[in-house]
């Protein structure tokens, strides 16, 4: 299970360790957002520390509905305790986690100050 908190600014914020450059799995805060339908973003510079790979670019749409291309990374996450392929969206904005790597999960969440977030494999 993968846990986090329900912050002040409403944002519940989960941590999912990902494969560094120097081979170990380093932590990394998320905004879930359930609007987002890829795995995960990061800003660039945080991308440069990982061990991940440029892959594409993608054409995404955003929340205003314009559509813009971003370079997406192919990158290894610890995922309910296992590790995982992923795709990191390039971002400007705050980490998000997205639909994509949240599918086939439950999430709960009690939706106040320092309320906890849980998300569990479906079965």
């Amino acid at each position: 299970m993968i846990s986090g908190t329900v912050w002040p600014n409403r944002r519940a914020i989960v941590s999912v360790e990902l494969l560094a450059a120097d081979g170990q799995f380093q932590p990394f805060n998320f905004i879930l957002d359930t609007g987002f339908d890829g795995d995960l973003s990061l800003p660039a510079q945080t991308l440069y520390g990982l061990a991940a790979a440029a892959e594409i670019e993608r054409v995404i749409e955003l929340a205003d509905g314009s559509r813009t291309t971003t370079p997406t990374w192919s990158a290894t996450a610890l995922w309910e305790g296992e590790p995982r392929a992923v795709l990191i969206m390039e971002s400007a904005g705050e980490p998000l986690l997205g639909m994509d790597l949240l599918w086939q999960s439950r999430i709960t969440l009690e939706a106040r100050a320092y309320g906890p977030v849980e998300i569990a494999p479906l079965g």
